[in-house]
């Protein structure tokens, strides 16, 4: 209890409010002017960015992307470093991923806020995705459509011109920055993950540029998230002549997948979804392989752990004999906790908000996922829907307001601006200065859990 409420004074005292902070100085007004002059040029930027296919799989994509991203940080003054990790991943083998873009801008000599700034610049529509086009929305001029737009190139285009205004201003010198920008978030950060809590051990505060809601809602807080990944191996045989013969991987992984989806619970925040399942290779034989992608997603840290082990107990049973189970796991995103923290950097972001003549509605908790859990899961005080107002991430309705991209790039600079000038008592983190409750993966966690179930093919 008494590291808990050491964790949380100094928490506060990161983000307790200036006095007389509610209108904009003669310095933030011309960061507002700055940024809304360059209105035209934000939105005619998302939309070559947003013609651009960045799949998360689309490596030589990634690249073409990642090489405009590193030049325009560097123009301000950051020092670029990119590496490409490797992942081994279900159904791809060991894979080498796009580029992890880290760049860091010294601030003053001594003392200061240690700024860490995430975002993502994957998307999850793939080459062969129909939807690839950036257009006006027919039945609303001011908003526009496009892959990532919203999720979460529109929130890139906020963060480069929030950092622009605050440099054309000399204010990017008040702190330490480090911007960090990766391509596997949309399948859970899993090669990026320890670079990300890397950052995070040496950061004051933290930020991403995930989108609100189209209404101008924050995130409060987030679900944690769990994917797995179930195969079965059956036994072939035809479906006419020796149907008694075969063993249908498919029929055993349907059995499973209506065992898993019934542990949804609405009323404690749990749910599971069989995003993909496939199987078999011909209306006349018996399948002998079948798989399924599952999510998971919980409010509470034990849930996920509890859910993961009744999911490799169903991945064991003996669903239909001689048939063999396999499942590979990972609760790649923990829950996202509103803590007190949290509370007064949302409160210090709708101020600013008002102050421009904007609406801050109140913050809400939400079901997406965010490398900002990572970062809060290690004690970063993190603000991580920065990006543009948006909505219908992930379909082909995925739409930005464009008014947005101006009206949250001045709210991101000044809010930066405001918080680089204040003192940093911060101390490097380490997984033990998390209180016991709120840690997530102990160290020597794994990410991989496998189970098999039934008996031996015959």
């Amino acid at each position: 209890m008494r590291r808990r409420a050491a964790y949380m004074l100094l928490a506060l005292a990161l983000v307790a409010p200036l006095p007389g902070a509610a209108e904009l100085d003669p310095e933030e007004h011309e960061i507002r002017s700055r940024v809304e002059a360059r209105r035209d040029e934000m939105v005619s930027l998302l939309e070559r960015w947003a013609g651009m296919n960045t799949g998360t799989w689309n490596r030589p994509g990634l690249e073409a992307f990642a090489a405009l991203l590193a030049p325009a940080l560097t123009e301000l003054g950051f020092e670029v470093e990119s590496e490409s990790p490797e992942l081994a991943y279900p159904g791809r083998g060991r894979v080498t991923m796009g580029p992890l873009l880290v760049a860091r801008r010294p601030g003053p000599p001594e003392g200061g806020q240690r700024f860490l700034l995430v975002g993502h610049y994957d998307t999850v529509f793939e080459p062969d995705s129909p939807f690839q086009t950036y257009r006006v929305d027919p039945d609303d001029p001011g908003r526009a459509i496009g892959p990532g737009v919203a999720d979460m190139k529109g929130g890139l285009v906020v963060l480069l011109y929030a950092l622009r205004a605050l440099a054309d201003g000399g204010l990017l010198d008040r702190a330490h920055w480090t911007v960090v920008l990766n391509c596997d978030e949309e399948i859970g950060s899993l090669a990026s993950r320890a670079r990300i809590e890397e950052e995070t051990r040496t950061a004051t505060l933290g930020f991403v540029f995930e989108s609100a809601r189209a209404g101008g809602e924050m995130v409060s807080s987030r679900r944690g998230l769990g994917q797995f990944y179930l195969t079965v191996k059956g036994w072939a045989a035809h479906a006419g002549s020796s149907h008694s013969k075969g063993r249908s991987a498919v029929l055993a992984l349907a059995r499973k997948v209506i065992e898993i989806e019934a542990l949804t619970d609405y009323g404690a925040g749990v749910t599971l979804n069989t995003g993909i399942f496939e199987g078999g290779t011909r209306r006349n034989i018996i399948p002998e392989y079948a798989e399924a992608w599952i999510d998971l997603r919980y409010d509470e840290l034990a849930q996920g752990r509890e859910i993961r082990e009744r999911v490799e107990q169903i991945a064991r049973h003996d669903h239909v004999e001689g048939t063999t189970g396999e499942l590979w796991g990972a609760l790649h995103r923990p829950p996202k906790r509103d803590t007190p923290a949290v509370r007064e950097l949302l409160e210090l972001h709708a101020e600013i908000a008002r102050a421009v003549g904007f609406e801050a509605p109140d913050p809400i908790h939400v079901g997406g996922g965010t490398d900002g859990s990572l970062m809060g899961a290690l004690g970063l005080p993190t603000l991580d829907s920065l990006g543009v107002r948006g909505g219908a991430a992930h379909t082909d309705r995925e739409f930005v307001v464009l008014d947005s991209l101006p009206e949250r790039a001045v709210i991101s600079a000044i809010l930066l601006r405001r918080l680089a000038l204040r003192p940093s008592g911060r101390e490097v983190l380490s997984p033990a200065s998390v209180p016991e409750g709120d840690r997530w993966v102990p160290a020597g966690g794994t990410l991989v859990n496998s189970a098999r179930s039934g008996r031996k093919q015959r």
